[in-house]
């Protein structure tokens, strides 16, 4: 075997050293501030009718669109959430249909009165299907991201996109390590929508409610939970997993208009919720439950101020505020307990 010569431009494979390291980069860019960099391969779950599909064509109608941010009046964005605006877009839908799909861009974009040559591409139900398992699909994939010149790519669902290979197996690292080669070469965040287990996480570390093999987490760069208040159209999204900057966890109601004399979307669109901190009423019954009996799961203790509050509040609401008073304002601790219960504290 001839010796590999490192100063062959040709060379199939060329190491980097620290000079490449050191030479100046330009920042990250964030298609989505603090939740989508380009280059990035990411991860929005949730269990079934929680509207993560349509959260998300909510976004991708914010960035097409030419001044329009994301969930205005959501969290710390009182003006909405930074995107790059009249980036091109691209949905692969492999879950939803071709009427539908249409119906929920058109009202997504109507209300936001986009004009019909926005940079928003989208293919429904293709055929044959994509299979991510195959290198030529895949190949074609890529060339179609890389004609529109999409700066973020979603597809619905993961699981609908793996071809052959079941997502409980050991195969999963090779279907997100090719989809971690699509961003790096396209240099698109990629955004695949996927589905929670039963049961969430079951009491465990947030990230367990992510359905499939562990390779799919490990792979992220950022994790998305999306969870939907009981008969309400708000949900709340926050971070299960992220390599980058801290993500602000945030709540959106889902508003719509139906073309007249039917069911069919006219228009529709979220507007994001204030994050409730500081003084509350939950806030106070979740300190006042734990002053009473500190050191008790977060289901028992979201069901005691559940029933503290008498039901006037949202079980989700209350969950998200001791996951926030946790996560974001450090007033309460969490602990691993006998049998490794999850055992909340007052910090």
């Amino acid at each position: 075997m001839a010796e590999y010569d490192l100063t062959d431009e040709g060379a199939q494979w060329k190491p980097r050293t620290l000079k490449d390291a050191y030479l100046d980069r330009e920042p990250t860019v964030y298609i989505v501030d603090k939740f989508f960099a380009s280059h990035s391969l990411n991860v929005i779950y949730g269990a079934p009718g929680v509207m993560k599909s349509m959260l998300m064509a909510d976004m991708c109608a914010c960035i097409a669109s030419k001044n329009h941010d994301w969930l205005p009046g959501s969290g710390e964005y009182s003006d909405g959430i930074p995107v790059k605006n009249g980036s091109p877009v691209f949905w692969l839908d492999m879950d939803n249909g071709t009427r539908r799909t249409d119906e929920r861009f058109s009202a997504m974009g109507k209300q936001r009165k986009m004009p019909d040559d926005s940079p928003l591409y989208y293919l429904s139900m293709p055929y044959p299907s994509f299979d991510a398992s195959d290198q030529e699909s895949f190949a074609y994939l890529m060339e179609m991201i890389e004609v529109v010149e999409a700066r973020l790519v979603v597809i619905d669902n993961l699981a609908l996109s793996t071809g052959s290979v079941e997502e409980n197996s050991a195969q999963m690292a090779q279907i997100m390590g090719g989809y971690r080669i699509l961003a790096e070469r396209t240099g698109a965040a990629l955004v695949l929508i996927h589905h929670q287990r039963k049961g969430g996480a079951g009491g465990g570390r947030a990230g367990d409610a992510l359905r499939g093999h562990s390779s799919i987490e490990a792979s992220l760069d950022l994790a998305l939970h999306v969870v939907r208040e009981p008969n309400t159209n708000e949900v709340t999204v926050r971070s299960t997993k992220t390599r980058g900057v801290d993500v602000p966890m945030v709540t959106a109601r889902f508003n719509y208009e139906h073309v007249m004399g039917t069911n069919d979307l006219s228009l529709a669109w979220f507007d994001g919720v204030p994050v409730i901190r500081g003084d509350s009423p939950i806030r106070d019954a979740i300190i006042d439950t734990l002053t009473m009996q500190d050191g008790i799961t977060k289901g028992l203790l979201a069901d005691m101020v559940h029933e503290r509050l008498k039901s006037e509040v949202g079980i989700n609401k209350i969950r998200n505020m001791i996951m926030d008073m946790i996560d974001a304002t450090g007033e309460l601790v969490l602990k691993t307990g006998k049998h490794n219960a999850k055992i909340i504290y007052i910090a």
